[in-house]
């Protein structure tokens, strides 16, 4: 009996440190996913088209980003929606309706919500969730997504978290770091969406997809596709761009 338990122990010794070790890698697996998205003083220009079964329509974009924590989005065509802006600065967002001329301040419980009615997120386009801090990872294995072979990883919320979803499983480049494909879960467990990304481009020593894919679950002929078509990285901003005073202006 003595030399069972004594068995037992060490096997839950040389355990232990086995899934530190795993729980580690997919950290850094994340991490290394989570540098390479945000590259400091970028901005582009992209094309929305939201696809339904019956219609399609294209919003253009221009964005800003100085950090993680600083981003403007202002909203070129069409001519209905020209002029809505949108500012991430910390936690806080806020969006301007140039046609009543408000500022709204949007609760960060509802950046889950659709973005200008495409299957993108207020929470895509702002960056609000961070899979490196606000999620626990497990890495699953690897799988190819498209010929690029990827770390498939299991990302759990912490219980602070803020996230709609109940579970995110994520494919990342083992090559370039770009999450190629998410899939995002509810709360009873059933897929929701799914997210790609390709045609990636090395731009200032991160990888960057220029195209990018939002399929819900159980919607045949629904999608929405953002197409990034010009950018530039050369540009520092300051601080003070991202303001609400200059949100009210850009056009």
């Amino acid at each position: 009996m003595f030399i069972r338990i004594v068995h037992t122990t060490i096997l839950i010794l040389l355990w232990i440190p086995s899934i530190w070790a795993q729980s580690a890698g997919a950290y850094r697996i994340v991490e290394k996913a989570h540098d390479n998205r945000f590259i400091s003083n970028f901005q582009a220009q992209a094309e929305m088209t939201v696809y339904r079964p019956t219609w399609q329509r294209t919003i253009g974009i221009k964005t800003w980003l100085r950090s993680r924590e600083m981003v403007m989005l202002l909203i070129v065509s069409p001519p209905k929606e020209k002029g809505q802006s949108y500012l991430k600065k910390g936690d806080n967002i806020w969006s301007w309706q140039p046609v009543i001329e408000r500022t709204v301040k949007i609760a960060i419980s509802a950046a889950g919500a659709s973005w200008q009615g495409s299957d993108f997120t207020i929470d895509d386009m702002m960056n609000t969730t961070s899979f490196l801090h606000d999620f626990t990872h497990d890495l699953l294995g690897e799988e190819e997504v498209e010929g690029d072979l990827c770390n498939k990883l299991l990302l759990t919320p912490h219980s602070e978290s803020a996230t709609l979803w109940s579970k995110v499983i994520v494919w990342i480049s083992k090559k370039s770091f770009v999450e190629r494909k998410i899939e995002y879960y509810d709360e009873n467990g059933a897929l929701i969406r799914t997210y790609f990304a390709d045609n990636v481009k090395k731009i200032k020593e991160h990888y960057i997809p220029l195209h990018l894919e939002v399929i819900p679950a159980g919607k045949e002929g629904y999608k929405t596709i953002v197409t990034i078509l010009d950018w530039d990285y050369d540009t520092p901003f300051k601080e003070s761009f991202f303001s609400l005073q200059n949100m009210r202006r850009l056009n």
